[in-house]
């Protein structure tokens, strides 16, 4: 049972968090290329307290996953991931580049078209494709528009 003041706090924790990410990915949006760019939602970690802290966390960053989705960058590709330390759950976008790095991601290792987690199943609109990748500890889930 989560303290309802500190619920109240939260909130506004989230929307804070958000709010900077967005902002963040406004600019970020104008760039010509990207080389696997992340942000994370969840710098402090905070996100590891509750369930519900969770659940803000991977809402939030589905967010930014749709908004990046309709800029209308036909060239990038974006996908969240959601880590059991959601410190580390991220928004990531990537698109040819001068590095080098493989274009499209080709994904090695993702199990696509999973069952998503019964705290995850109502955050994912028609047309996201959740995925798993790792094992353990070190496990992912993986959310990207259905190719």
């Amino acid at each position: 049972m989560v303290d309802r003041r500190y619920q109240k706090r939260m909130i506004r924790y989230w929307a804070r968090e958000e709010a900077k990410a967005n902002a963040i990915l406004d600019r970020v949006l104008e760039s010509e290329w990207f080389d696997y760019w992340h942000t994370h939602l969840d710098w402090m970690g905070r996100g590891n307290r509750h369930v519900s802290d969770r659940i803000a966390v991977a809402a939030g960053l589905l967010r930014l996953l749709e908004r990046a989705v309709t800029s209308g960058r036909e060239d990038v590709q974006s996908w969240v991931t959601l880590a059991p330390d959601t410190g580390q759950s991220a928004l990531f976008l990537h698109s040819p580049n001068p590095r080098g790095t493989p274009w499209p991601y080709p994904f090695d290792g993702v199990t696509w078209d999973i069952a998503p987690p019964d705290w995850l199943a109502p955050l994912l609109s028609t047309g996201l494709q959740p995925g798993r990748w790792g094992s353990g500890e070190s496990q992912r889930l993986l959310v990207r528009v259905r190719a």
